[in-house]
């Protein structure tokens, strides 16, 4: 009996370890419709208007997937891969043999393989009997990123020959905020990381949104100020996971730190107190705490007799997203219908607010508030109207000579705001530590209110709006906020086990959008003979006992 335990626990270790998914995980690679890959010798070629696997590599060394590779260029053929990661093909018995999800391309070569979102692609060196001889490299292919301008389609035409433009595309536009992702699932700043995931959490982002959680769970920030950890606080909530227990790092114990009795944070400004309250309305604090009554009351003294706070659009609609959330509490519905009537009075004749980001926050609070988008069209011009003007071809908002950065976060504003989904509607709730909940909840879907984080800073090119929004309690300027050194992304191995602890639903999530390791049909019969024969030879030594026992 012992000596078949031991065969069984043999057995059951060379199976555990035989999984692929005790391999790395694939590196994700988001992928253009266009690149000019070079050869050693320097000839290039330019491909544009299709998804391919020359493109692929390219984008793979770009976001740091591979180290490096060389390649030869045949014309009328394209090019083929010589070296990769620093391993060179011996030409005379070697090549890099290429397969598109594990079956070989006998067809196609790199220049001519179409790719598309969740394929794989292989380089596999191999002898000329496609026998393998060194090592495999395989990439997976993320999000399909359009940058080949596309004619607009034929505009819809109203009386008196008024050709209006074409409406906002939010699928394009997840594509480009995807396509500005790193390999590791982060965004250029925290800042950027913070408001991508709560874009992320409107739907429709896939794979992006899961590798954007993994990231923040693998590498939780240490932030300075009480506006960071709310921000923070809020696109965890985006994501599903627990501000106080998902990562290693509570980010509501700062928020409730800054409260002095009145306020949160510093006395003189008020975005702070305004993004204190969404974070906390979702991690167990109630319309009964005194830190959400005493906080609510100031937000409503801070209000300026015109309605708006610091006399600022972005301000303002905040300030209506986040007291929709309590507005039966004294004063808050006159303060409300007091900010709305300062945004009516801010929109322009472009159906705008004077640029896109703070149009998106208007457009949010017109949400929150239930107010019918007719009711703030400036003839034809409405605020959606307006974004779909800022959209370019390529899906990002803002001009496209704008810095990638900027374009990024516009495109996360933009989207949410199109889509009429608050900040509030978005976020999972959680309780207090110590009380008994669920870690990770599912984010709600239906529009109503809205939530975090310091007011966005203005582009360069608007100096008006930034002096009125460094004026607020913005601790960080537009891009600069204060961020501890993060550790070294852990392995995806580590991050995709210390999701499976903290978020069983993430991990659900990953298992549509990621590699589909199915266990062979071989081992599936041979693991359950193995259960099988355990549990017989458990059933026989007890009847052998109570046999010797008689």
């Amino acid at each position: 009996m012992k000596q078949f335990s031991r065969i069984i626990i043999v057995l059951s270790l060379v199976f555990a370890l035989s999984l692929p998914g005790n391999a790395a995980a694939d590196p994700v690679v988001n992928v253009t419709d266009s690149c000019t890959p070079s050869a050693t010798d320097g000839s290039s070629e330019t491909y544009s208007g299709k998804y391919l696997g020359i493109c692929a590599l390219v984008a793979a060394k770009e976001q740091g997937a591979i180290s490096s590779y060389g390649l030869s260029y045949f014309p009328g053929f394209g090019f083929f891969v010589d070296s990769l990661n620093g391993t060179t093909a011996d030409s005379s018995s070697q090549y890099w043999a290429l397969y598109k999800n594990d079956v070989y391309s006998d067809t196609d070569g790199l220049s001519t393989l179409s790719v598309t979102s969740g394929d794989t692609v292989s380089l596999k060196l191999s002898d000329f009997s496609n026998a393998v001889v060194g090592p495999v490299v395989t990439i997976r292919i993320g999000s399909l990123v359009t940058t080949t301008p596309v004619p607009a389609p034929a505009s819809p035409q109203r009386g008196g020959g008024l050709t209006l433009h074409v409406p906002f595309d939010v699928p394009l536009a997840l594509n480009f905020l995807a396509g500005a992702q790193r390999a590791d699932g982060s965004f250029d700043s925290l800042m950027l990381s913070d408001w991508a995931a709560i874009a992320y959490a409107g739907g429709g982002a896939g794979d992006a949104k899961m590798r954007l959680a993994q990231y923040f769970i693998a590498n939780p920030p240490a932030l300075a100020s009480v506006t960071d950890n709310e921000r923070h606080a809020m696109a965890l909530e985006a994501l599903g996971i627990n501000p106080y227990s998902g990562t290693s790092v509570d980010y509501i114990a700062p928020i409730v730190s800054a409260f002095d009795g009145t306020q949160v944070g510093d006395p003189s400004l008020v975005n702070d107190d305004i993004f204190a309250l969404l974070p906390l309305l979702h991690s167990g604090y109630t319309v009964n705490d005194g830190l959400v009554i005493k906080t609510t009351a100031f937000i409503v003294s801070q209000q300026k007799t015109d309605g708006s706070w610091a006399e600022s659009v972005d301000m303002t609609a905040a300030g209506a997203q986040a007291l929709n959330m309590i507005k039966t509490f004294p004063g808050v519905s006159d303060a409300i219908a007091k900010a709305i009537s300062y945004l009516r009075a801010q929109q322009k004749t472009d159906g705008g607010f004077g640029n896109s980001f703070s149009t998106s926050w208007a457009l949010q609070a017109i949400s929150a508030t239930s107010d019918s988008y007719i009711d703030w069209s400036q003839g034809y011009f409405t605020p959606q109207y307006y974004l779909a003007t800022q959209q370019q071809t390529d899906g990002g908002v803002e001009p496209a000579t704008t810095d990638v950065k900027t374009r990024a976060w516009a495109t996360a504003y933009a989207i949410l705001a199109v889509e009429r989904k608050t900040w509030h509607s978005l976020l999972a709730s959680f309780e207090k530590p110590g009380t008994a909940a669920p870690e990770i909840q599912e984010t709600a879907t239906t529009a109503t209110t809205s939530s975090i984080a310091p007011t966005p800073a203005k582009p360069a090119e608007e100096p008006e709006r930034l002096s009125s929004v460094t004026a607020q309690k913005q601790e960080i300027p537009a891009y600069q906020e204060s961020v501890a050194p993060v550790s070294e992304p852990a392995s995806s191995t580590q991050a995709t086990t210390t999701l499976a602890r903290i978020s069983p639903q993430l991990v659900q999530t990953a298992s549509i959008a990621a590699v589909d390791y199915e266990i062979p049909n071989l081992w599936k019969w041979l693991l359950a003979f193995l259960l099988l024969a355990f549990a017989g030879g458990i059933v026989r030594g007890f009847r052998k006992r109570r046999k010797f026992e008689r």
